[in-house]
């Protein structure tokens, strides 16, 4: 079985939970990208990319339903995971706050470009959305975009850089992402996994 695991706050969740579900997994040494048992190797990747590997090949990852979302990659879902909990929310410098249905032809910057330009398109709001890969809240203050769209958890990021939450587009959590042709070829192995992993959080992961 090969898995893939995003880098950063997802990995060691998804680690913990795949290796209580009976997942034979080694733990990654320091800058090693792959371990591997005979049982199965974890590749570690950046997040933007898990879904990517995943329809392109890897029998299953961890992903947040954000990134899931804003790739539209063709691959199943069988489960939501119990952690990896934010919200994805528009925010705007506390000098110049709007209403979302108010923002024609302004600028936003985000991640998430697909995400945030279909919410928009939807109500008919005429925004100029543009990429920004971090950092994203010195946007407004350097004059580049009047408002942003990112990952919410405490909000204590936005207070601190003169930001205020708007509105929440979306919940996000992590999610069990499956290749489609694995589903098919490993059948078994992969429903026996997905079985073993709603009873462990069944159990109160």
């Amino acid at each position: 079985m090969r898995v893939v695991l995003p880098k950063g706050r997802l990995y060691q969740e998804g680690f913990r939970l795949l290796g209580e579900a009976g997942m034979d997994m080694a733990p990654h040494k320091d800058r090693e990208l792959i371990s591997q048992t005979d049982e199965c190797q974890v590749y570690k990747a950046k997040a933007f990319d898990v879904p990517v590997y995943v329809e392109h090949g890897i029998d299953l990852g961890v992903s947040g339903t954000d990134v899931l979302l804003e790739h539209g990659s063709d691959v199943l879902v069988p489960l939501e995971l119990p952690f990896g909990k934010c919200r994805l929310s528009l925010a705007m410098p506390e000098w110049n706050i709007r209403e979302p249905e108010d923002l024609d032809g302004y600028s936003i910057g985000t991640k998430y470009v697909n995400i945030v330009s279909r919410y928009f398109q939807d109500m008919s709001v005429d925004v100029d959305v543009f990429k920004l890969n971090g950092s994203i809240e010195l946007a407004p203050s350097l004059g580049i975009a009047d408002a942003i769209v990112d990952i919410v958890e405490s909000g204590s990021t936005l207070k601190a850089n003169n930001m205020v939450e708007v509105r929440k587009l979306m919940d996000i959590s992590a999610i069990l992402l499956v290749n489609r042709i694995s589903q098919k070829t490993k059948y078994h192995e992969i429903n026996g996994l997905v079985r073993n992993i709603r009873k462990v959080i069944k159990d109160g992961y």
